[in-house]
């Protein structure tokens, strides 16, 4: 096989083996299906794949991952893409604006905004304490989702700022911070030496992660049994073990 163009997804971690560009039976879905996937999701794609492909043998699923406005923009301009997968909703909305979806999103997962403290803490419960002089706050950056959510909702003056939410549970961690707003894929995983606070504000302004066939994909077989697959009790288990509420 020739190498890849550059920017062509490429076999996702588990390293398959490709099997042709579509499916071998045109009612059975087999073949290679194209995903583009916001990087948040990368964990738990890799993992649906590996389960997807043994349910449907035949199948290599194959992954970029990235920025979902990048995607988008590509998806709209017409790349040979069968499935697109979101974070946030300005890259969906584009994609189903300009029709290159085929049908309408489903939503598969939402990424709350929670408080992260350290477990022996004191006088961190909600977040007005956040707001109390001398509070040491930390925030992602801004223009990353999770800063910039953080700025329009919670009204907190940051005493440091981190580039992602890894960086600012880092923080809290180290004993730099008393608190950061993170998303909850943020300290999935994180042990028992942190504190998750939940808050209103931060589950109603959730990030939503959303699924869609694509009109110019070449596998529609594939693509409409891995949307619907990324809904089933098993890919709910695999994205809430990565800290996503399932939808």
């Amino acid at each position: 096989m020739p190498p890849a163009p550059q920017g062509a997804p490429t076999g996702h971690q588990h390293g398959g083996h490709h099997h042709g560009e579509g499916p071998g039976d045109p009612g059975q879905p087999g073949g290679r299906l194209v995903v583009y996937a916001d990087e948040q999701l990368r964990e738990t794609f890799t993992v649906l794949a590996e389960k997807f492909e043994a349910a449907y043998p035949g199948t290599d699923v194959l992954f970029e991952f990235g920025a979902s406005d990048n995607h988008a923009r590509r998806v709209v301009a017409g790349a040979e893409v069968d499935v697109f997968a979101s974070g946030g909703t300005a890259g969906m909305a584009s994609v189903v604006d300009r029709g290159a979806a085929r049908g309408a999103p489903t939503v598969i997962a939402r990424n709350p905004l929670v408080i992260v403290t350290a477990a022996t803490a004191e006088g961190v419960d909600d977040l007005t304490d956040l707001r109390r002089p001398g509070a040491r706050v930390v925030l992602c950056a801004r223009h990353t989702r999770c800063g910039d959510t953080a700025r329009k909702i919670a009204d907190v003056r940051p005493t440091m700022v981190r580039p992602d939410g890894t960086a600012a549970v880092a923080a809290v961690r180290a004993g730099t911070a008393d608190a950061a707003l993170v998303f909850r894929t943020d300290i999935a995983g994180a042990g028992t030496e942190l504190r998750t606070i939940d808050f209103p504000q931060g589950v109603e302004h959730a990030d939503l992660y959303a699924i869609v066939p694509v009109g110019a994909g070449r596998n529609p077989v594939a693509a409409d049994a891995f949307v619907a697959f990324t809904s089933s009790a098993l890919a709910k288990r695999v994205l809430s073990d990565s800290g996503f509420t399932p939808a």
